[in-house]
Order: structure tokens, then sequence, then C-alpha cells
């Protein structure tokens, strides 16, 4: 089992910076953070224009306001020129992405110059984007309500159409799953990173507490065929394929929808209850 503290011990002498190692862990985190406060992180893949440079450690959620005025920019850039895709290279940043980059900038400034303390990055409050081609896509999202930081990170973009305290709710979500897994070993769930969080962080598995029981878009296999049989019975066709691909990701979301869960097409443990599926 890889720690998270034994990932950025591996980076710090390997001098390559990955934080889409804790994947699995923060995959856990945003299902917590919408368990904790319904919707509060919607996924934004699926909007017309977007593209993405890939890679496991991209999170492509934002708060509601800000998805809405991703999309009207979206929309903007698209009328004046159809074939323009927006490349995403960062969103939604979670609790333990921001650790991995915080310790390695206390640790080695020269790998990292700058990186906030967890709780404190506006990518972890899912009010920012990084755009590859921003110089394409500037003149629209300016248009729209999101803000340039300027000359010196000029693929980030932000936006201030959402609650300002996501951050802290990201902590209070690995706060809480910690003391579910660890009830002998409990911390206050406080939303403050402080030393005693960060020390757990840095226990934790990298793939996460215990087994991951979700799934989303690229995962394949018997449970794959089960969740979409169980669409289809309630109501929403899905082809069984045993493939998790964008049609079942958009039946998933109508049926969240349709129940009151964070509508954003990973079916987590709540999804599944509500299917009739037991693992």
């Amino acid at each position: 089992m890889t720690t998270v503290k034994a990932a950025i011990d591996s980076m710090i002498q390997s001098r390559t910076v990955d934080t889409g190692v804790v994947s699995g862990l923060s995959r856990q985190i945003i299902a917590q953070m919408n368990t904790l406060q319904t919707s509060i992180l919607l996924n934004f893949e699926s909007l017309p224009g977007i593209a993405s440079t890939g890679g496991s450690h991209l999170n492509l959620y934002l708060q509601a306001g800000a998805k809405e005025s991703l999309r009207a920019a979206l929309k903007a850039g698209i009328a004046q020129q159809p074939n323009l895709k927006m490349t995403v290279s960062s969103a939604y940043r979670t609790v333990a992405q921001q650790h991995i980059l915080y310790q390695v900038y206390r640790r080695d400034p020269k790998l990292i110059p700058l990186a906030a303390k967890p709780g404190n990055s506006n990518h972890e409050d899912g009010l920012a984007i990084d755009v590859s081609n921003h110089q394409a896509w500037k003149p629209y999202l300016l248009a729209h309500g999101w803000q340039w930081l300027g000359a010196n990170d000029p693929v980030h973009f932000f936006e201030n159409n959402g609650r300002d305290d996501v951050g802290n709710l990201g902590v209070k979500a690995f706060q809480s799953l910690w003391n579910k897994y660890h009830p002998n070993d409990l911390m206050t769930v406080d939303g403050n990173f402080g030393d005693q969080t960060a020390a757990k962080m840095d226990r934790c598995p990298i793939a996460g507490f215990s087994r991951v029981t979700s799934f989303q878009m690229g995962d394949t296999g018997s449970i794959i065929n089960r969740i979409q049989q169980s669409l289809t019975n309630v109501g929403y066709p899905t082809p069984v394929t045993g493939s998790f691909d964008r049609l079942t990701k958009e039946a998933v979301i109508k049926f969240q929808t349709k129940k009151g869960l964070g509508a954003d097409g990973v079916v987590g443990p709540m999804t599944l209850k509500a299917l009739g599926i037991r693992l």
C-alpha cells in the first residue's frame, strides 16, 4: 500500500510531480463533498466545446454558477468559431492534491516555487480552470464573468459566482472520511487543515480508503452491466454493454437528478443503493 507521504517522497526524489497518483482518494473526497452538500460540485466535461488534456489528475468539476458561466462562454466562442474547442488542463483540485503540491513546495521550492496551503486555493473552491489555449478563449471567458489571473499565470481563469468556503468543505470531507474508516483514531471535523489533518493525510493510501465503491466513465466489467440494466429497469434505457460510456453517464445523471442525489454521473454508494444494487 502506497501512502500519500511515500508518493510525495518519491516525487521529490524523481523530481516529477503528479497529483494524479491520488485519483482514487480524490474520487472519494469529491463524492463525500457532494454528500455533505448536495451537488456542490458539478461535472462539466459534457458541455459542448470542452476538451481536456487527459490525465488522472483532472477533476472536471465546478460549482453550479461557474459551470453556467462556462457554458455561456463556450456557447459564445462556438458561435463565432464553430470548430473551436477549449482545452482544460486543470479544474477542481482536491485537498489531497493540494496537500501534495504544498508539501513539495515546502520541501523543495525549486521544484514547485509556490503553492497555497490546503483549503486556500481557488482551484479547491470549484471556481477556477486552467485553459491551455487561453488566448483563443480569453475574450469569451472575460465577457461571461470569468477573470484572468494575469501574465504570470496566463492559463488560469477564475469565477466568483459561488460559495467561497468549498475549500473548507473539501477538508471536512476528508476529515469525515478519515473518521468513518478510523473510528478509533478520530479527529475534529472543522474544515481546518492543521498539523493533525496533514499528518493523517500523509498516512492515507493513494488509492483511497478501503475499497473504492464508485464507478465512472471508462470503467468496465459485470458491475457496469448491472448498473446499465438497473437504469433501464427504472426508466432510463441504457445499452447493456459492460462499458461505462457517455450514454451511461447521461442516464446516471438523469437518475441522480430525479432522486435528489449529487448529479455528477459517478455511481457511488448512494446511487448504487437507490438503484437497488448490493456489491
